[in-house]
């Protein structure tokens, strides 16, 4: 929800900040104190626009195309409460302007939700939860990162893991059930994005962890400005063919009745922990799929693939590497089927996938300009101001991560991503392109100084989206 604020709506907007900050004093129904955070950012690069680990998986809170901005950010949100029998509110808002070429305020986080016995109803926009310390290029998850402003939405899930009966609680389950709108400018207005996860959890032993599960999101309804699909369907018994992958019926386009109803996408998830008397070492996997293929395996060589070695000791020079390989080129061509081109006189292979493109919602896997799934895939399409695909989502990377310490009081972050990009299946790049880009900051929570301090450099080369530089100052205040 980014875009251009006239000064009245502004001076409103400061004016509910003030308010909240007032009202925090003592929360509703007597729960605890909110906690406040404030944060100031300043960034610039020596090019057109700031390099890629500067925006990328900051909950869109960077917009797209500035070469500097600066960036204040007030969170408010309910205290936690640590007794899951007792019925307890939750609620946040996360407000966000940015002095760049273009001013703009967001509701970054606008949210309420009840919790009460491990179940959970939340509504509103609201950030996932982060693994890995945010060392990975997509949160663990190929298609479902933290790169884009959050989606309003509402979800029914367990909060966090529950445990079955007669297992010894060595078995568990978590589960999500969300109905969205992307109420952005795109092609198809007002698409609704629908997902739901279920995931099991093993602990046989205190030294092994194993967790599988998937995720299933269907982008379905809107209204299409091409004449031939104009409304989509969005009444109940059409509903229920997107939330169960079936073939479309009359009211749908052509392709929907031969395929699947809507866009549907989603990944196979798996990890396995092995604790260590000094260190845990996880492997993870994320599995794309798109309609029917990637579900039956048929582009398994696609995959994001990680390794973690955490060190249990935080006060070393390195507590914690990590390694990621993305692979997305395959795209279940392997077993696809041959068409003739008349043109070019070939046989040419046929319905391969197009990894969070789709042929009539034509913004795809995108919110207010940012993908949804992992930042590695663009550059995007745009035409009058609207995105109109991903102009890359073949591409294989290597990504490392690294958190350690200086001193006592001075933490290090590294980000380092190499990626190699192919274009799409359907408008290849005549040659591949390379990239390189890569994050070094240091975290400075000294107990003399009244805030914490963040300083951060980054840079990009190759041919992909280009040659840049620049660097960042943060300073936040909690309390």
């Amino acid at each position: 929800m980014i875009h251009k604020m006239k000064h009245n709506s502004i001076k409103h907007l400061l004016l509910l900040s003030v308010i909240l900050l007032l009202l925090s004093k003592n929360s509703v129904l007597g729960q605890a104190q909110p906690e406040i955070t404030f944060s100031n950012t300043t960034m610039a690069a020596w090019q057109e626009h700031l390099p890629f680990w500067f925006w990328a998986n900051q909950n869109g809170l960077i917009a797209p195309g500035s070469k500097f901005l600066n960036l204040s950010v007030l969170g408010i949100n309910s205290a936690k409460r640590n007794d899951p029998s007792l019925l307890n509110i939750n609620w946040g808002t996360t407000l966000a302007g940015g002095l760049a070429s273009a001013n703009y305020f967001q509701f970054n986080q606008l949210y309420a939700g009840i919790e009460f016995k491990g179940w959970l109803l939340k509504a509103g926009r609201f950030h996932e939860e982060t693994y890995y310390n945010g060392l990975s290029t997509t949160n663990g998850n190929l298609a479902h990162s933290q790169n884009a402003l959050p989606y309003p939405k509402i979800r029914f899930s367990t909060n966090g893991f529950k445990t079955l009966p007669f297992w010894n609680q060595r078995l568990a389950f978590k589960a999500e059930y969300d109905e969205g709108i992307l109420n952005d400018d795109r092609f198809v207005e007002r698409a609704r994005l629908h997902h739901k996860s279920l995931y099991l959890s093993y602990k046989p032993s205190e030294y092994w962890y194993f967790e599988a599960g998937a995720e299933h999101y269907v982008m379905w309804g809107g209204n299409s400005p091409d004449a031939r699909y104009g409304q989509l369907p969005e009444d109940f018994k059409s509903y229920l063919r997107y939330i169960t992958g079936s073939m479309g019926g009359e009211k749908f386009p052509q392709t929907d009745q031969l395929n699947v109803a809507g866009n549907q996408l989603g990944t196979y998830q798996l990890k396995v922990i092995r604790s260590f008397e000094k260190a845990d070492v996880t492997f993870y996997a994320s599995h794309p799929f798109e309609d029917f293929s990637g579900v039956n395996l048929r582009n398994l060589p696609d995959n994001l693939l990680g390794l973690s070695l955490e060190i249990k000791d935080k006060t070393g020079f390195i507590t914690q590497i990590l390694y990621e390989y993305t692979n997305t080129r395959q795209q279940s061509i392997r077993d696809s089927l041959y068409e003739w081109n008349e043109e070019k006189e070939i046989w040419e292979r046929m319905e391969f996938d197009n990894y969070y493109n789709h042929g009539y919602y034509r913004s795809g896997f995108t919110y207010h300009g940012k993908m949804m799934a992992s930042p590695l895939f663009g550059p995007l399409k745009e035409s009058d101001g609207i995105i109109t695909g991903i102009r890359s989502n073949r591409f294989y990377a290597h990504h490392i991560g690294i958190l350690g310490n200086l001193t006592e009081f001075v933490r290090w972050k590294g980000l380092f991503t190499l990626s190699h990009h192919l274009g799409t299946y359907t408008q290849p790049y005549e040659d591949p392109r390379n990239q390189f880009s890569v994050l070094l900051q240091l975290m400075i929570n000294h107990p003399r100084l009244p805030f914490t301090m963040k300083l951060s450099g980054a840079a990009d080369a190759g041919n992909q989206t280009g040659e840049n530089s620049g660097f960042k100052l943060q300073v936040s205040k909690s309390f």
